[in-house]
C-alpha cells in the first residue's frame, strides 16, 4: 500500500514525534498536579474552618493556573501551521525553550540569552519550532542528561557566514539563534553526514530515526536562511541559524 504524504505534512508528523518523546517529563508534572488538587480537595471536605477553606482553594487554583499554562504551551508549541507570516522570534524561542525545560524533567542547566534588539522574521513558525526544538532535543541527547545547554538569539549586520552549509549568498541584518552544548562532540567524519535523512550514531535500541537535524537544515533552507556547525569531540557543539530580518 503507497501512502503519499506531503513535506509539510511529513515536517508536522516528525515535530510531533519529537514533541511526544520529550512530554513524559510534562505529563508526570501534570500528573502531580492533578493529584495536588485531588489532595486539596479531600482536605476541604473534611474542614470547615474558613481560613482552611480558603488556603486551600487558592492551592487548588494555582495548580490549575500551571497545568492550564502547560496545556497551553504543548499546543502552541505543536501547533500545524504552514503559513509564512511577520512573528516575533523570541516569543517563539522562549515557548519553545520554556516547553523544552519542562518536558526534559532532569537535572541539565539550561541558560537562555536574548539581546535587547528586535527579532521579528518572516517565516512559517511551526518550521522554525520545530527547528529549534529538534537542536534543544540534540544537544540533549550530546550531553547525556549532564551538561550545560546554551540557547541565545542576537541580532546582528552580515557581510557573510562563514563555513555556511547552505552556501548562500547572506548578507544583512539578522536574528542569529546558536544552541550551544558542554556534550560529546561530533567526530570530524560525520559532520558532513549529520544533517542526512535517517542518519544517526545512536544504538539500535534508540528511537532516534536520524530526522532531527535533517529537518532543522530543511527548514533553514525554506527560510533563505544560513547555518553553520562548529563541534570538538569531548568539548561541545555550537549549532547557529541565521535568519533574515524582516523587511
Amino acid at each position: 500500500m503507497e501512502i503519499n504524504v506531503s513535506i509539510e505534512e511529513w515536517q508536522h508528523i516528525q515535530q510531533m514525534a519529537t514533541i511526544g518523546e520529550l512530554t513524559i517529563g510534562m505529563i508526570h508534572d501534570l500528573k502531580n498536579q492533578l493529584a495536588c488538587i485531588g489532595m486539596n480537595t479531600e482536605l476541604i471536605e473534611c474542614l470547615n474552618e474558613k481560613d482552611a477553606l480558603s488556603k486551600y482553594i487558592s492551592t487548588i487554583k494555582r495548580q490549575l493556573v500551571y497545568a492550564n499554562e502547560m496545556i497551553e504551551l504543548m499546543l502552541r508549541v505543536g501547533k500545524k501551521d504552514v503559513n509564512h507570516r511577520r512573528f516575533d522570534l523570541t516569543v517563539l524561542m522562549e515557548d519553545v525553550v520554556t516547553f523544552f525545560k519542562r518536558a526534559s524533567n532532569c537535572d541539565i542547566t539550561i541558560k537562555t540569552y536574548v539581546d535587547e534588539s528586535t527579532h521579528v522574521i518572516s517565516g512559517c513558525q511551526a518550521l522554525i519550532s520545530n527547528s529549534i526544538l529538534n537542536l534543544c532535543a540534540n544537544a540533549y541527547d550530546a550531553i547525556g542528561g549532564k551538561g550545560v545547554i546554551e540557547i541565545s538569539l542576537n541580532r546582528s549586520y552580515v557581510e557573510k557566514v562563514d563555513n555556511d552549509l547552505l552556501n548562500l549568498a547572506f548578507s544583512g541584518e539578522c536574528s542569529i539563534l546558536t544552541v550551544r552544548d558542554t556534550g560529546c562532540g561530533i567526530e570530524a567524519d560525520h559532520l558532513n553526514d549529520i544533517f542526512e535523512p535517517f542518519f544517526t550514531t545512536k544504538d539500535a535500541t534508540s528511537t532516534n530515526v536520524g530526522m532531527g537535524l535533517a529537518n532543522v537544515i530543511y527548514a533553514a533552507r525554506e527560510h533563505g536562511a544560513s547555518i553553520t556547525v562548529e563541534s570538538e569531540v569531548g568539548v561541545g557543539t555550537t549549532f547557529k541559524l541565521y535568519f533574515k530580518a524582516a523587511a
